[in-house]
Formats: structure tokens, sequence, C-alpha cells
């Protein structure tokens, strides 16, 4: 003779039956919405390996502090949009002709700037294979520097 398999039928019943459920539906949705947070730093994590890289807060210091050069990839309508003040503007298509040797009095760091740090990784490829030192990446690009509610100039 076979057993018949019992199934709740009530909220009761399948609180009696799965004390567990309520706890791992829970679990399950806190996954979710560290996944949701998490995953679009993830590419700008995975793109920064082995680089330097500097969070806005640390750029905002530098330049306060030792006078750091920024310099912003993006293109001319974007960077009308709003910049970090005291920025220079070099788009990316004129990166090579604007830097194409490292100036050997030069001793400020730099600092690559886009909208998401994307351009300003390959960017920094560029510039080391042709000799700059004291080249950093800011993550997150200027939309990080905007969530962090730093200052802008337009």
């Amino acid at each position: 003779m076979i057993a018949a398999i019992h199934t709740p039928t009530t909220l009761e019943g399948w609180m009696k039956a799965y004390p567990f459920l309520p706890g791992a539906l829970f679990a399950a949705l806190c996954l979710v919405i560290l996944l949701l947070v998490a995953l679009p730093r993830l590419a700008s994590w995975k793109r920064a390996k082995g680089r330097p890289v500097l969070d806005p807060l640390q750029v905002d210091e530098l330049l306060l502090g030792s006078g750091a050069l920024v310099v912003d990839l993006r293109s001319a309508e974007a960077f009308k949009t709003g910049h970090i003040r005291g920025c220079l503007h070099v788009p990316f298509e004129e990166l090579a002709a604007r830097f194409p040797t490292p100036d050997p009095k030069a001793r400020r760091a730099m600092i690559l700037v886009d909208e998401t740090d994307q351009i300003s990784h390959q960017a920094y490829d560029q510039l080391v294979a042709r000799g700059f030192h004291w080249i950093y990446v800011m993550k997150g690009g200027m939309g990080a520097w905007r969530r962090a509610s730093r200052p802008m100039a337009k």
C-alpha cells in the first residue's frame, strides 16, 4: 500500500510543514537586492584589477593638496553638462596627439576620468605604454563623482 502525500492547504499548514520557508525567502530576496546593487560596480572592479585607482573622495583630496592634473576624456557635449573644477578636457580621440611623450620635469599625478571609467582604463594602457608614470583612474568615473555629491563646474 502506498502512503498518500498530504500537502498543506492553509497558510498555517504551510508554516507547520515548512518552518524554514520564510527565512529562505527573505535570504533569497536579500541576495537579489545585493546582486542588483553590486552588479554595476563589479565591471568597474574587474577593469581596475592591478591598476592604481582612486575613489572620488581621494581625487578631491588630491586636488586640494598636491594639485593633481585631472584629465576628462569625455566628449565635448558630456563635458559641458558638468565637470570637475580645474580639469583638462582632452577627448579620448585626441589623447595620443595631446600627450605623445611624458615631460621629464612633470611631477604631478595625472587622474583620468570619463563617465564610467571604461575609457579611462584604455587611456591608462596607452599612456603607460608611452612611458607615463603617476597615472590614476577615478573609479566609477563622473557617475561616481556625482553619486558622492562632489562639486562640479559647468
